[in-house]
């Protein structure tokens, strides 16, 4: 018997040809969508990694400025420390040759002229005396002067100045 044909046949073929089209339209459109949520992940990604970049040269930088002040400072506080230890070397070595000064044949005239100074200083009714250290001192109605030769050096070594600042410059 001839078989009769399926008159069902060509609308099924055409339901079946549209669903496999839909599936490759939703397919293509699933890929294009998985596509782009990757690119726009990367995207973000890279933002990210650059922001965070940034922050990190950003941060280093910081730090980076924080240490060369400290760096800065500590250097300051050793080349300070060494121009003191200079200057007290220097003020030791003069208050250790203050003694010497006494035995020089210019010390009787220069000290004085010194006591003749004290004198105008405090009046002519001044008692005068000499410290054991060299100098003269004086007292005249509740006043006093002082000119030893400790303070008369203190003084020098304090006018040098920029001269005193020579000894750690060069």
């Amino acid at each position: 018997m001839p078989e009769l044909a399926d008159p069902l046949a060509p609308v099924r073929e055409e339901l079946l040809a549209r669903a496999r089209a839909e599936a490759q339209r939703l397919l293509a459109q699933t890929d294009a969508d998985a596509e782009a949520t990757l690119a726009a992940a990367q995207s973000e990604a890279d933002a990210i990694r650059d922001a965070a970049r940034a922050e990190g040269e950003s941060n280093a930088a910081a730090v980076l400025a924080v240490e060369r002040s400290r760096a800065r400072r500590q250097a300051r506080a050793v080349v300070l420390a060494a121009q003191r230890k200079a200057y007290d070397e220097l003020r030791s070595r003069v208050v250790q040759a203050l003694p010497a000064l006494r035995d020089d044949p210019a010390y009787r005239p220069w000290r004085d002229r010194l006591a003749a100074h004290a004198r105008t200083v405090l009046g002519a009714d001044a008692v005068l005396s000499e410290p054991p250290e060299g100098g003269v001192l004086g007292e005249a109605n509740g006043r006093r002067a002082r000119y030893t030769l400790a303070l008369l050096a203190d003084h020098v070594i304090d006018t040098m100045g920029a001269d005193v600042e020579g000894l750690w410059s060069s």
